[in-house]
């Protein structure tokens, strides 16, 4: 298969994940996150969905592929064409540390350090 076909099918499967994910929920926020993966070589294309008024926040991969400029752009352009959701753009090579350590987690029977807590 010519790269031409194979890019016109990953972006035809990439919409029809986007439209299987985006159902539309009354009272639920989605917004879309692509990711510069350098550990895997790769960029990832994410949908997130989360209700109003609560905390749990659900992603769904719609397309991953290697690390290619164009490919990305155009990926990146048929997305935009597509939907009208917020675009969060996320880079591998710029992790950030949370701020406060969890030393203690009693919740799921372990802590950072194998000791008992009396």
């Amino acid at each position: 298969m010519d790269k031409e076909t194979e890019l016109r099918l990953g972006i035809k499967s990439m919409l029809s994940q986007y439209d299987h994910y985006f159902t539309r929920a009354p009272h639920t926020r989605y917004w879309l996150v692509v990711v510069d993966n350098h550990f895997e070589n790769c960029y990832s294309f994410f949908i997130y969905t989360q209700r109003f008024k609560a905390k749990l926040v659900k992603s769904y991969e719609i397309a991953c592929f290697d690390r290619d400029k164009s490919h990305y752009t155009h990926y990146l352009k048929a997305l935009k064409q597509h939907s009208n959701l917020s675009v969060e753009y996320r880079d591998t090579n710029r992790l950030f540390r949370p701020d406060n350590e969890i030393k203690v987690d009693l919740i799921h029977g372990h802590n950072l350090h194998n000791r008992k807590i009396s």
